[in-house]
């Protein structure tokens, strides 16, 4: 068995490390409208403090995204805001009020209507 040297250790680390990010390109933000619109579907209504515990903080930027474009969705499964508002437990936001939305799927007509 032959033994590598510190460097070369490195390399393997660094390119091994970014084989990984780059086979995880997909967190972007349809994949985090994903994850929203999957938590929406299971529990009904949903606010940012649930995403964030669904993702990883450095995806975290991306959840307001995720929401708004989700809102102005014209077709398929999407958010409603409710009206609602909640603390946020985001420790940034010192408890500053998060938005809650609530699961929609179109009516089989409407989706019909789309296509």
């Amino acid at each position: 068995m032959s033994r590598i040297t510190v460097q070369q250790a490195a390399a393997v680390r660094d390119a091994t490390l970014e084989s990984l990010l780059d086979s995880t390109g997909v967190w972007n933000v349809d994949h985090v409208k994903e994850v929203v619109l999957a938590a929406a579907r299971k529990h009904g209504e949903i606010s940012a403090n649930d995403i964030r515990k669904l993702l990883d903080e450095r995806h975290h930027w991306l959840i307001a995204a995720a929401f708004n474009s989700l809102t102005h969705q014209q077709h398929g499964p999407r958010l409603v805001n409710t009206g609602d508002r909640v603390p946020s437990t985001s420790p940034g936001t010192k408890g500053h009020g998060v938005s809650v939305y609530r699961w929609y799927e179109p009516p089989a007509e409407e989706a019909e209507a789309a296509a």
